[in-house]
Parts: C-alpha cells; structure tokens; sequence
C-alpha cells in the first residue's frame, strides 16, 4: 500500500513474527495432539502410511515467501475443516467423555483459527488458492472403528506436517516483508481469484 510508512512496516513486520511464533506453538501442540491420540487409542507409534490428505503445490524455491504463504494458508483452511470433521463424528460418539487428548484438541482447533486470522493479514491483493483434500470422513465408513482411527491418524499426521510447514516458511518471511512492504496487505477479499490444483 502507497501509504505505508515507517511504522507500517515495523508494523508488518512485527505482525509476521508474531504469526510465525503462534505457528511454531501450535505445531509443538499438534505432535502432542497427535501423541495423545496415538495414547488413548493404544496405537503404534509409527507414522500411518500414505500421502497427505491436503494436497498443494510444491513449495519450490521460485516461489516468493508471499505466495508460499498464500497457499500454505490454504492447506491450513483445509486442515481446521478436516479437524472439525474428526471432532463432530468424535462427539457423537463419545459426548460425555473428557480426556488430556479432547483437552488438547481444543487447544489445537482454537489455536488453528487464530493462527489462519494471522497468516490472512499477511496475504497478497487479489492473490488465493485452494488446497485439494484426497480423502473425506465419508470414504472411511467401510473400514469400520479401526479404519476410521487410521483417518484420524492421518488428519492428525497433516496437522503436524503443515503447521511444521507453515512455522519454517513464517520464519523466513521478515527479511523479505522488509524488502517489499508494499506488496503485503490485509485486503484479501478484492481482486480475482486463482485456483491451483493438484
């Protein structure tokens, strides 16, 4: 933005370190989340094999920090709503029980919204992607219980992974913002909208 200043880009600046520290939390609490799960399901350790369920494009080098966060914050979007899934089918089916893993799935999901509130503020004019999901909660049913605590494996797994990305991309983008200022700006919702696909 033309009117930018100084204290703009101390400003933006300090914004991004921030989001970037908030990003770094929440992916400590999604390996916990994770752990907690893998606990009070009695499961192995051991990774669940598999691509990822959110799909985006490589983050290759040519990519500036600005549209690697674009389309980061859209894995994240996808992400909350995979989660949100997990808790709904989760709560019907046990409503009444309370556990350190519901404990830090609250935490997660809550810390997830404000981390994709933050990275939004950090998104180019006009600029937005969509991020591609392989598998829905819908084509778990015919794996019965234990296929379904694979998938949740799974949407877990993604947390880790794309928080972990979003942490190390967060982090490398001050010295950028500082350079370019003006190409950053909270107005996300005007402009043409770009969609990449698997």
């Amino acid at each position: 933005m033309a009117g930018r200043g100084a204290n703009g880009r101390h400003g933006l600046r300090g914004h991004a370190g921030r989001t970037a520290a908030l990003a770094r939390l929440l992916h400590k609490e999604c390996i916990q989340l994770l752990e907690a799960y893998r606990n009070s399901e009695s499961l192995p350790s051991s990774p669940v094999a598999g691509d990822y369920l959110v799909s985006i494009p490589p983050l290759v080098p040519q990519l500036s920090d600005a549209e690697k966060i674009s389309i980061l914050h859209a894995a994240l979007k996808e992400c909350l709503r995979l989660l949100e899934d997990v808790i709904t089918r989760e709560d019907a089916d046990f409503s009444d029980e309370e556990s350190e893993y519901r404990r830090k799935r609250k935490t997660v999901r809550d810390r997830l919204g404000h981390l994709l509130a933050s990275t939004e503020q950090l998104l180019v004019d006009g600029q937005k992607f969509e991020a591609e999901v392989k598998e829905e909660l819908d084509g778990q049913a015919a794996g019965g219980s234990f296929g379904m605590k694979m998938w949740i494996v799974r949407v877990l797994q993604d947390l880790v992974h794309w928080t972990g990305q979003t942490s190390d991309t967060l982090h490398s983008l001050p010295a950028e913002m500082e350079k370019t200022p003006k190409t950053m700006s909270r107005r996300t919702r005007k402009g043409g909208a770009g969609k990449i696909r698997k």
